[in-house]
């Protein structure tokens, strides 16, 4: 069949019944005989892009995929997207009427300042963004709290696109005016979600029905899993709804599309009515809650071998100066230089792809919402990972270097700040499995790390008398004082599928 101008014309039966069975394989979508002129439609400019003059021409290519590129493009041209800000509106009234106000009772009573929400079939932001302004403006304020919006979906380009965060007037037509002012800027294109707003989400592909690669280690608030089911065979979906029931906090909520029939699933969810459901009870005993991470002691690992000082940089490398707060990744190669005292640099690295990066962070946990998410660990960390993993890094093959936390202050609440840095770094590298193959934590005198992000390499210099360094760190730290009390909130990973 020659594909001409406009593509193919037909999708035959056989061709159809393998790309069926393809997207089912990959995606867990079933799609029925009346689909297949969507598939047809669909598919036609994907095979016009790569030149190819039959379906079954595209059916031998997603087929023979050795590196998964093409069936992830399948699934992008397959799945359907329409979403919009505050969609099935009374989710939204029961996120802001009933969730926040059962969270805050239970702050009251002593348990954490801690939101954890995920939003899953996110398509191109709309639900994830709604449901940041609503917590937002339900707190009132972010400051103290840690809140944290898992937004996944499959289809990469909507994930893109929902990362960008750019909308244009007709698409921000169901925002209330208040919010919309509150949340959004103006840019190029439309109005974008501002930095505040953007840094509660982190954004992941994920396949629902892989079970296995959703690397989840924690349990939700609220899970939204909205009109996603509904392209899942009956078992696919009985299996996918057992996976969020595993994850939802005893106290959590699951809400579902109006769509989607749940009826079947009693044993793990109970209907409460206007699609939200709430897991069933567990045996005295089995009630699952945030689970504190154990304590961990720095542990004296000497450094990998390396001069005391770092070698000129090659011409054609360029070098890059990390300040607290910076997350620096690349693929191409690059030296990375930064200066510590009790701050903590973290170099990860995968030997594979040759994709390395740093981070330096302040402190483990944001207490006071004074300063930008990466100055502090828990989010430094993730985006780090976030950024290794752009760049075509795979978390299972990452190692660690970890340097900082140096005892300079002398006695007082300052001196214990860097213990705190090393026990959290460590504690959630090996939370997450990452090896740290090299550290120079708790020295008396502060560090200069040069990190080689091609080859690994770490090379490190102390030095004692570094007064520039101690004041800058004093200056940062005074301003967060109150953020020294206590770290000890469990840790959260949304890992990658």
């Amino acid at each position: 069949m020659n594909a001409g101008a406009s593509g193919p014309t037909q999708l035959l039966p056989h061709e159809f019944e393998g790309l069926r069975r393809v997207i089912r394989q990959v995606a867990g979508i079933h799609l029925r005989e009346t689909k297949k002129p969507l598939v047809a439609g669909r598919l036609q400019r994907r095979l016009r892009e790569l030149g190819l003059e039959s379906f079954s021409d595209y059916l031998r290519l997603v087929e023979d995929s050795a590196n998964g590129d093409e069936r992830k493009e399948l699934i992008n041209c397959i799945t359907t997207n329409k979403t919009s800000f505050f969609r099935e509106p009374h989710h939204f009234d029961f996120l802001r009427g009933k969730v926040i106000p059962e969270i805050l009772e239970r702050v009251r009573a002593g348990m954490p300042k801690r939101i954890r929400i995920w939003s899953a079939g996110c398509s191109t932001g709309q639900e994830p963004w709604t449901i940041a302004m609503t917590v937002a403006d339900a707190l009132g304020s972010l400051a103290g709290w840690d809140v944290r919006i898992l937004a996944s979906d499959l289809d990469t380009n909507v994930l893109e696109s929902a990362e960008h965060a750019v909308y244009d007037d007709e698409e921000l037509a169901s925002v209330p005016a208040p919010l919309r002012d509150r949340w959004f800027e103006p840019v190029a294109g439309g109005h974008r979600v501002n930095g505040a707003l953007r840094a509660l989400v982190t954004f992941r592909r994920i396949n629902l029905v892989d079970f296995s690669s959703w690397k989840i280690r924690t349990h939700f608030d609220v899970i939204f899993c909205r009109n996603v089911a509904i392209y899942f065979d009956r078992p696919t979906q009985e299996a996918l709804f057992d996976g969020l029931a595993s994850l939802l906090e005893p106290t959590g909520y699951l809400l579902s599309g109006h769509s989607e029939n749940l009826h079947g699933l009693s044993h793990v969810l109970r209907p409460l009515g206007n699609t939200v459901h709430v897991p069933m009870a567990q045996p005295s005993g089995a009630l699952r809650g945030p689970r504190p991470a154990p304590a961990v002691q720095p542990r004296n690992i000497p450094p990998s071998p390396s001069p005391s000082s770092s070698p000129s940089p090659s011409p054609s490398t360029p070098e890059i100066a990390i300040q607290v707060g910076g997350v620096q990744a690349s693929a191409t190669g690059a030296r990375l230089r930064t200066t510590l005292g009790s701050c903590i640099a973290v170099c990860l690295h995968d030997p594979e792809a040759q994709v390395g990066g740093m981070n330096h962070f302040l402190l483990p946990h944001d207490r006071t919402g004074n300063r930008g998410p990466s100055s502090f660990g828990v989010h430094a960390m993730e985006m780090l990972i976030n950024a290794m993993m752009k760049l075509g890094g795979e978390r299972h093959r990452f190692v660690a270097k970890v340097f900082g936390a140096s005892q300079q202050f002398g006695p007082g609440s300052q001196h214990h700040v860097a213990k705190k840095n090393a026990d959290f770094v460590l504690r959630f590298l090996a939370d997450e499995g990452i090896p740290v193959v090299a550290q120079k934590l708790g020295a008396r005198s502060a560090l200069s790390v040069v990190f080689d992000t091609a080859e690994g390499r770490a090379f490190v210099r102390t030095f004692n008398r570094a007064p520039g360094v101690v004041e800058a760190e004093r200056r940062h730290l005074a301003a967060l004082s109150s953020a020294s009390r206590s770290f000890a909130d469990d840790i959260t990973f949304f890992g990658a599928a």
